[in-house]
């Protein structure tokens, strides 16, 4: 479980092998057994003695800003993999593999985007159709597609990813109240979906981290100054499963609204009250079981295993790297 801190001027501490949360009112307790990562959302204070039953658990504590993107992180000095892994990382990318790599990501992307039209469209009398036989068609165009290494296609590739995007986001917009997916628009659903892919982000470099996977070394979007280029990769198969299923069911059960945001100045962001709501929808799929290679684990686990099966990947211990897709 997560442990939020999203109250202003709580204290963290420590007593024993449990976490405190203390305010005016009240002081709870947490088992370190049962925490898997402490978010950190408003002005708060830490003790050393909860950091550091923190480390000695592995258990990341993630600092983020009010519109849910991670700003810092402290973690396990002893995670973080070996030197060996981060080189055959680099390695990667210069050949094939990343090649192949990306081309695994792209398709689990395209078609989690579209079994999610899939299911929409099922309960409304089949509204997407035209829209996911096109989605459907692009695979052609992506089966076409090979090279030496990704720099070779990544234009190509980039081009399929943008025309999808298209598509499905326009039909989103007829169930909900999106305009456009726009990174920086200031409506209640864009900014919901920016504080949803927030937490997962979180989720998906802490996979990295502890698969021993530079998070900064991407195959796809790469060379973005300050960014963890290979989490930028590797969420995109989840977005979809995850946060847009998540976020779409909020907005369709009218349980968020635009009562859910406030501004300050210029800036417009979601209120404590809706980031709860959004926090809770979202964390509870990520611990839905679903099942992965035969057994039933829950997102968060198999974002973890698909991490490591691409470190077993790189390290040419399996012969391939197979899309993540999920028929829910």
């Amino acid at each position: 479980m997560q442990l939020i801190l999203d109250d202003f001027g709580v204290f963290l501490g420590k007593k024993g092998n449990c976490f405190t949360i203390k305010n005016k009112e009240k002081t709870d307790e947490y088992s370190a057994d049962i925490i898997d990562q402490i978010k950190v959302v408003s002005p708060c204070s830490l003790s050393s003695s909860a950091v550091k039953l923190a480390m000695e658990n592995n258990i990341d504590i993630v600092f983020t800003n009010k519109f849910g993107n991670p700003f810092g992180r402290i973690y396990p000095c002893k995670l973080g993999g070996t030197t060996l892994t981060r080189k055959k990382q680099a390695e990667s990318y210069l050949s094939q593999k990343g090649f192949f790599i990306v081309k695994s990501l792209i398709i689990g992307k395209l078609r989690n985007q579209e079994n999610l039209l899939k299911s929409l469209s099922k309960t409304r009398n089949g509204i997407f159709n035209t829209e996911i036989a096109q989605i459907e068609n692009l695979f052609k165009h992506i089966d076409l597609i090979n090279g030496k290494n990704i720099d070779e296609v990544r234009e190509s590739l980039l081009g399929i990813e943008g025309q999808t995007a298209s598509i499905y986001f326009s039909c989103i917009s007829r169930i909900v109240p999106l305009d456009k997916r726009d990174h920086e628009a200031k409506d209640i659903f864009n900014i919901s979906l920016n504080y949803g892919y927030g937490i997962l982000y979180s989720e998906i470099e802490r996979a990295c981290i502890i698969s021993g996977l530079d998070p900064y070394l991407g195959f796809f979007h790469t060379d973005r100054y300050g960014k963890p280029s290979l989490v930028l990769d590797m969420i995109e198969p989840f977005r979809q499963p995850i946060v847009d299923r998540a976020i779409i069911n909020l907005f369709v059960q009218k349980q968020m609204d635009n009562s859910d945001l406030e501004c300050v100045g210029e800036e417009i962001f979601l209120t404590k009250k809706g980031r709860e709501k959004i926090i809770k929808m979202v964390l509870e799929r990520l611990n839905l079981e679903i099942l992965f290679n035969n057994k039933k684990m829950s997102f968060q686990s198999i974002i973890l295993e698909k991490s490591r099966e691409l470190v077993r990947f790189i390290l040419e211990q399996s012969p391939d790297y197979k899309p993540f897709i999920y028929r829910g």
